[in-house]
């Protein structure tokens, strides 16, 4: 008899899926030691004084220098302030005078201009 089964072709190869998961994974695992021997692998700090819990912390600088250096840049302030204000008080005085003698200029020459003669004003 003859074979009912007339496909003798090669069956198809297995796939084999799994190894490029297990090499993503791999490396994921290896990144998270790697990082956390970087952030949490170190011992105690070194060069810190510290008693009990508490840390001290020293810090030096020139006190008096630095009140020094506010002094004098507030002298300074205060003088350009005072300068200032003694060019504004000067170009005030100054336009104050040049405006009233403006004014008595500007009077003296409607004066002049205009003269009344009964009930009719004259102009010249």
């Amino acid at each position: 008899m003859s074979d009912p089964n007339t496909n003798h072709s090669n069956p198809p190869p297995q796939k084999s899926g799994g190894s490029s998961i297990a090499l993503i994974v791999g490396g994921l695992v290896v990144a998270v030691v790697v990082l956390y021997w970087l952030f949490a692998g170190g011992g105690e700090v070194q060069n810190a004084d510290v008693v009990g819990e508490e840390t001290n912390i020293n810090v030096e600088a020139e006190a008096e220098g630095a009140a020094e250096s506010i002094e004098d840049a507030g002298a300074a302030a205060i003088e350009e302030v005072e300068e200032g204000a003694a060019e504004a008080e000067a170009v005030i005085e100054d336009g104050a005078a040049e405006a009233e003698a403006e004014i008595e200029e500007g009077a003296a020459e409607a004066e002049a201009a205009i003269e009344v003669e009964g009930d009719a004003e004259v102009v010249e």
